[in-house]
């Protein structure tokens, strides 16, 4: 399995229930992709993915699940059926990967796939090091042989690895839409006074009280805020430094907080937004042992990815 955010959790887990010998590589230094929790100088914010709501039968079993081992619960704030992490978004991940996913490896950026006679070989690099989107048949480490190779990773990563085998699946991967964001972390020493969450469009489309979230502390005030995917793609190879401050006055003019932050910073997520999914569950190809899922499949939701993920499960023989 390569990629281990909520598509690659939930497909690991019910092939590994369906008794596979599970292996899963992630490039993260923890599974979870944009169920993310960052930590810094005290103060915690959620800048990935901001909550997770449920739509059909399958997920909300998931999300009740979380509900009463305690890993995320109902946030009002944000609106009905809406559920955080508790006390991040990343307890969402945990909680997935504590079901049972397997053997997970983390900080390996899967670099190549070889289909050999024994089976599909695996070329894996240190992540820390790897350029992003790094395809090589050269360096790093090898595992394998494998039955099968599941990919649930962005579609232009799952593109770029696929035209390396080659495989089919690469042009439909290149067909799915991902647009980018630039998030926003601020910290405040005091109250504001303002709404917990705005969606006042312009460059910030999700403006976020994250101390608003379920089980959080009230005060130092965290705030996370999500700029439009237009405004990431004009951005995109910006410095940090100049996003930051763009950001900075966008969210000071859209909930009138005015005073110096005591901590800022931003993320870059390059694939965080499925804007045009294929409208498949997800991709199996039996004959090569080779499969294909995503919330890029269904669309952009953490329920879409669950679903894809169990779905080429399920093509696969889980």
């Amino acid at each position: 399995m390569i990629g281990a955010g909520m598509a690659g959790l939930a497909c690991a887990g019910a092939m590994h229930a369906a008794g596979w010998d599970v292996t899963v590589f992630d490039k993260g230094r923890r599974a979870g992709g944009r169920l993310a929790t960052r930590r810094a100088d005290g103060l915690q914010f959620d800048h990935g993915a901001a909550y997770a709501s449920a739509r059909g039968p399958a997920f909300q079993a998931v999300l009740d699940s979380m509900g009463a081992s305690g890993d995320a619960a109902p946030w009002t704030a944000a609106g009905p059926d809406r559920w955080a992490g508790t006390p991040g978004m990343s307890a969402l991940a945990r909680h997935m990967e504590g079901r049972g996913v397997g053997t997970v490896h983390t900080m390996r950026h899967a670099a190549h796939l070889e289909r050999q006679a024994a089976g599909w070989m695996v070329r894996h690099h240190d992540a820390a090091t790897a350029a992003p989107g790094l395809v090589t048949d050269t360096g790093g480490e090898v595992a394998g042989p494998f039955e099968a190779v599941l990919l649930a990773v962005p579609a232009p990563q799952a593109a770029g690895l696929l035209r390396a085998v080659p495989h089919r699946f690469a042009a439909e991967a290149g067909r799915a839409g991902m647009a980018p964001c630039w998030a926003l972390m601020a910290g405040f020493a005091g109250p504001s006074g303002a709404p917990d969450v705005l969606c006042p469009g312009g460059p910030l489309t999700w403006i976020a009280r994250d101390t608003s979230r379920p089980g959080r502390a009230a005060a130092p005030e965290c705030w996370v805020a999500h700029a439009s995917a237009e405004w990431s793609w004009t951005h995109l190879e910006d410095s940090a430094e100049t996003v930051r401050t763009a950001l900075l006055q966008a969210f000071a003019s859209a909930t009138g907080l005015q005073g110096t932050p005591a901590y800022a910073s931003v993320h870059r997520w390059r694939y965080a937004l499925a804007d045009s999914p294929l409208g498949v569950p997800a991709l199996w190809d039996r004959e090569a042992g080779l499969g294909v899922c995503g919330d890029w499949c269904l669309g952009a939701r953490i329920e879409s990815a669950y679903d894809s993920g169990c779905a080429l499960a399920g093509m696969a023989g889980a």
